[in-house]
């Protein structure tokens, strides 16, 4: 499952020591909010991404919600907010997104991964999806070099240029790329992930099965 902006998630949460409510996790575009079930009129918790210090999964005693693990979302001087999502094998993937949200979008030469598993033995076929080029223009996403890498286990999507984690989750949410995600399914081994520019860093010595990069004026 891919996390996108606009998703709606079932979940009940908390603001610090407060006791815990019924409610509609949604990801916006800069931000979260969580809004309290059958309550229309009463205003949602917004937490922008940039707010956000740190994001965990909290499983000690004290910090868990229903004798559950919960999202532990921490924002600096302001009240950390318990998120349980309904459906534990969601947690984890949320927390990876909201990590990397959290993570301010840098400058001109921001550089972000998606990181992709591989079922064993699709190597070829992932080569072959990477030939036809991506289901985008990197130009029209502000990019100015754009990679994709494969060992035997993982596909390696490098995204680079100012805005380059904006860019990816513009990119997330485009129909085109759900499309070649079909054509994809049959060589996935995991759930993808977003990754910083130090583990791109990983692609050092190996050469692209795919680079394009910006014409400079």
């Amino acid at each position: 499952m891919t996390i996108v902006a606009g998703a709606r998630y079932a979940v009940s949460f908390c603001a610090d020591d407060d006791p815990p409510v019924s409610g509609v996790l949604v990801v916006a575009e800069d931000r979260l909010l969580l809004e309290e079930r059958g309550r229309p009129d009463h205003a949602a918790l917004g937490i922008a991404y940039s707010e956000l210090t740190g994001v965990r999964i909290a499983r000690s005693p004290e910090e868990r919600l229903s004798d559950r693990p919960a999202l532990l979302l921490e924002r600096g001087r302001l009240p950390s907010v318990r998120v349980e999502l309904i459906g534990f094998g969601l947690l984890h993937e949320v927390a990876d997104v909201l990590t990397a949200l959290a993570r301010k979008d840098g400058g001109d030469d921001e550089e972000v991964a998606v990181v992709v598993p591989l079922k064993h033995g699709r190597l070829w076929r992932a080569r072959e999806l990477v030939m036809q080029g991506p289901p985008f223009d990197p130009g029209t996403l502000g990019l100015s070099r754009h990679e994709v890498y494969l060992t035997a286990d993982e596909a390696i999507f490098v995204f680079a240029g100012s805005g380059a984690r904006a860019a990816v989750r513009r990119a997330s949410r485009d129909p085109s790329l759900w499309r070649v995600g079909l054509a994809w399914s049959d060589c996935i081994g995991g759930r993808p992930r977003l990754a910083d520019a130090a583990e791109a860093g990983r692609t050092q010595g190996l050469e692209p099965e795919y680079s394009w990069t910006a014409e400079r004026l």
